[in-house]
């Protein structure tokens, strides 16, 4: 089984981005084109390894995975998906994830499924009520959960190793580092940053 924070850190070690600022989308049941189209990512305008000098906009790689699923990734942390688009990308039975780290250190995990938010915070590792995070994940959940009114916590696991490894569950989809390179070698497209939270 992948679905493991010490698989998914030695994946972020030998990915094709600085994994402490960066967002990835793992969408089943579609294509990149139409991940693109839905994210407002634009295919006929690409750019330099994924570097944008404007604040206002970032670039995503994408790349069809898992026979019949899709990877999407950019490398600044702040051109996640909103709630709207990310249920959005889940219809017709879909399911779609986010893991997010961003400068300021804020770590969004997210999914949807079929057309409906399931989860999603901004800062998923302070979340008030840990008992509010879906069951099926709170033992990969548990490892990062940091109270801020208890004594304790280690702080042993990276929270974007353990939000891929939650989003492999709820989407079924394991990434490979071979995935990730094969997405950034077929291009960086432009798309506006700063669309989290759009919708709320």
């Amino acid at each position: 089984m992948t679905a493991t924070p010490e698989y998914y850190l030695a994946l972020l070690e030998q990915a094709p981005l600085d994994w402490e600022s960066v967002t990835y989308l793992i969408v089943t049941g579609t294509t990149p084109e139409q991940v693109a189209a839905t994210v407002g990512v634009d295919l006929a305008d690409s750019v330099e390894e994924g570097y944008i000098d404007d604040v206002d906009y970032s670039a995503y790689a994408l790349a069809a995975v898992g026979g019949g699923a899709v990877v999407a990734f950019e490398g600044t942390g702040y051109a996640d998906s909103s709630n709207t688009v990310l249920a959005t990308l889940s219809e017709g039975g879909r399911v779609a994830a986010v893991v997010r780290s961003n400068i300021q250190g804020h770590n969004r995990f997210g999914y949807a499924i079929d057309g409906e938010l399931v989860f999603d915070d901004d800062e998923y590792t302070y979340i008030d009520d840990p008992d509010t995070f879906p069951t099926e994940l709170r033992h990969l959940f548990d490892l990062v959960y940091d109270d801020l009114d208890g004594d304790e916590f280690d702080g042993e696991h990276d929270p974007i190793a353990v939000g891929l490894a939650m989003a492999e569950i709820v989407t079924g989809i394991a990434l490979t580092v071979e995935d990730l390179m094969r997405a950034a070698e077929g291009g960086w497209f432009r798309t506006s940053a700063l669309t989290y939270g759009r919708d709320e």
